[in-house]
């Protein structure tokens, strides 16, 4: 990676980005906390709403025709707010648990790690587990040479993607300003979302994350052609929601941030 003098800070999502290719570890465990109440959640349906914080998610998918009808023809009535803290009561221990399962780095994460931290950049992280999960999940990626100078998770704001607030809070945990010379880097439309709300600059990943939704092995076995309609559907949808550049996974984003840097460059000497 060339200097890159004009960005401050980098702020990643986890699963989808930096760990869990594919991000498999949340999806099992939506479809099968609403399998138990009889509920059909279909693999797009738990993955639709990926990005938001937790309990946001498992609202999202309460609220979908599909489960609507399901609900009230099973238990006479539409589901509640009530419900949806039983769900969630029941979706965050068994989520904890299994997400240490999905902790590997993905390829080119601590690479990129190393070069930003070798020049001075801060690195943040924002995710919408909650802080049970990271818990299980930050020994086992501190020794595999994943460290961010920050993590902030969604229990830890007032509100989840697509607000800004963790963003803010890495700022603060890292001293770092300003945002228009830091860039988020994710997998859902949530995570652009929450980058751009913040003002920063996008980075959306296709390949590595929910939209593809498959695992390294699996991607690699996957018919080429179907991959790259897929590769181009998530492209464009991150596009749609205001990405400014969009690569396959963290391990094309060297290039990408130099390019950032040179705008930058541009626009802070005029």
């Amino acid at each position: 990676m060339k200097k890159l003098n004009n960005i401050k800070a980098v702020i990643f999502d986890w699963a989808g980005t930096i760990i869990d290719f594919g991000c498999m570890a949340p999806t099992q465990v939506f479809i099968e906390v609403f399998k138990k109440r009889g509920i059909e959640v279909t693999v797009d349906e738990a993955r639709a709403p990926m990005g938001l914080a937790k309990k946001d998610h498992v609202r999202a998918i309460i609220l979908l025709d599909s489960v609507q009808n399901q609900w009230k023809i099973k238990f006479n009535q539409l589901p509640s707010e009530s419900d949806v803290d039983s769900l969630y009561a029941e979706l965050e221990p068994n989520l904890a648990l299994i997400v240490r399962n999905f902790s590997d780095p993905i390829p080119g994460a601590i690479e990129l790690f190393g070069n930003l931290r070798e020049q001075g950049i801060k690195v943040g992280t924002t995710t919408g587990y909650v802080s049970e999960m990271m818990d299980n999940i930050l020994p086992l990626t501190a020794a595999n040479g994943l460290t961010p100078d920050s993590v902030v998770n969604s229990s830890e704001v007032v509100s989840g993607r697509p607000a800004p607030f963790m963003i803010y809070r890495n700022c603060e945990k890292m001293n770092v300003f300003p945002l228009s010379q830091m860039v988020k880097v994710g997998d859902t439309v949530a995570d652009i979302l929450e980058g751009k709300n913040a003002g920063m600059w996008t980075i959306g990943l296709t390949k590595s994350g929910n939209e593809i939704g498959l695992s390294l092995t699996d991607v690699e076995k996957a018919d080429a052609q179907w991959l790259d309609e897929k590769l181009d559907f998530a492209r464009r949808k991150l596009l749609n929601a205001g990405a400014d550049f969009v690569a396959e996974g963290v391990w094309e984003c060297d290039a990408i941030l130099e390019e950032i840097d040179q705008i930058l460059e541009s626009k802070l000497n005029k």
